[in-house]
């Protein structure tokens, strides 16, 4: 029982940060735990690239292995270790706390280098030594084409089906030689949107108001234009084991339709592309397959998922990865005129009243019928559009 415990909340640790950790797999050593001890398993989530950058590195613990309900929120920061890079060459890279568990090098202009192996060495506080296994930095191919293609689904509004025009984002890579090579990719993808002018005006809620109409609300121009951007937060791996070319055509990314937003104005993806080793794909693949193939994480105990770092005191053992990687980038553009896929709003859910609210000093307004009359929000959210992101376009916008 104690072992089944431990075993599931390994897992779940590991499910919770798994775009976060970063070649070979760890046997692991189970100690034996009373349920009502404090576990604080070290997580380590790192990787450097060959971008410039300072190398970094977040350390955390974990909580209580009983309290496994709410385990991102209850993740704590590893205060005051000694963490450090070594490569191959015999360069030590100090890395130092810059924000509680997050620990860079003072340079800011460090490259990883291809063909270079790093091992992440981190003592704790508590003098407990902890080493990943060493890292080989392989140079990887470039990205073919990062392409689209729009395709119909069929859904269903209680039994009536019908169909919805998507749009699948996709990439095509070829390896280098005829080795088998395992990749993995990231993406940002940024949009652009507007608060919506026309709303409901509610105007009141006393028997005898007058029913509520569609109104054009006025609000201030810094909050009314603004660009998201958001990171991936699947498991994108892809192996060329099975293919005889030796390449990658076509592997989906990301999928957009009508619930959606990014495309109503014009949409823009950042894709990086990662070659990792075969251990490290079968790690992902492990991660991917215990989230999508569980109707919830609570609902079994998958294998246990570890990574590639390894104490040096056998009675404990670490979380997470760390990898390092050349990473080859493409950015497209995505304009409301080459496609078919009808946008959705992120404010359908928004209310306005034309009544002051009585028991929410804190609200928002704009105006209507050419500033004459003024409507309330209880949610800043409905009527600025910093909330959700910046009144900045991007550098890099087109």
């Amino acid at each position: 029982m104690q072992h089944n415990r431990l075993d599931k909340y390994i897992s779940l640790i590991t499910i919770g940060i798994m775009m976060l950790l970063f070649d070979r797999c760890v046997e692991p050593y189970m100690p034996e735990l009373d349920e009502n001890d404090a576990v604080n398993l070290l997580v380590v989530e790192g990787m450097i690239t060959d971008e410039t950058g300072p190398f970094g590195i977040r350390l955390s613990s974990t909580i209580p292995v009983y309290d496994y309900r709410n385990i991102l929120e209850n993740s704590r920061p590893v205060n005051g270790a000694e963490v450090q890079i070594i490569d191959d060459e015999g360069n030590i890279y100090l890395l130092f706390e810059k924000e509680p568990g997050w620990y860079e090098t003072e340079e800011k202009d460090l490259k990883g280098m291809p063909g270079n192996t790093y091992t992440l060495m981190v003592n704790t506080p508590d003098g407990k030594q902890y080493q990943s296994s060493p890292v080989f930095m392989q140079e990887g191919p470039e990205i073919d084409r990062v392409h689209y293609q729009e395709v119909s689904r069929t859904h269903f509004d209680l039994e009536t089906p019908y169909e919805e025009n998507w749009l699948n984002i996709l990439v095509d890579s070829k390896a280098q030689g005829k080795d088998i090579t395992y990749f993995k990719w990231d993406f940002e993808e940024t949009w652009e949107f507007k608060m919506p002018a026309y709303v409901l005006v509610n105007h009141g809620w006393d028997e005898g108001a007058p029913p509520p109409t569609w109104e054009t609300i006025d609000i201030d121009e810094e909050k009314k234009h603004c660009w998201v951007t958001e990171s991936s937060n699947s498991v994108l791996i892809k192996s060329t084991v099975d293919n005889p070319s030796n390449e990658i055509n076509s592997f989906i990314l990301q999928s957009l339709g009508p619930p959606h937003d990014q495309l109503n104005i014009k949409y823009s993806i950042l894709v990086k592309q990662y070659v990792i080793s075969r251990d490290l794909y079968k790690y992902f693949k492990r991660i991917r397959e215990s989230n999508e193939e569980t109707g919830g994480i609570y609902e079994r105990t998958p294998a246990q998922i570890l990574g590639n770092i390894q104490c040096c005191d056998a009675d404990e053992i670490a979380l997470g990865y760390f990898m390092a990687s050349s990473v080859k980038t493409k950015r497209i553009f995505i304009h409301p005129d080459e496609h078919n896929v009808t946008g959705g709003s992120a404010y359908e859910g928004c209310g306005w009243t034309s009544v002051r609210p009585r028991y929410f000093p804190s609200y928002v307004y704009g105006t209507y019928d050419g500033g004459s009359s003024i409507a309330y929000s209880i949610n800043k959210y409905c009527s600025d559009c910093r909330v959700r992101g910046t009144n900045v376009a991007p550098d890099f916008w087109e």
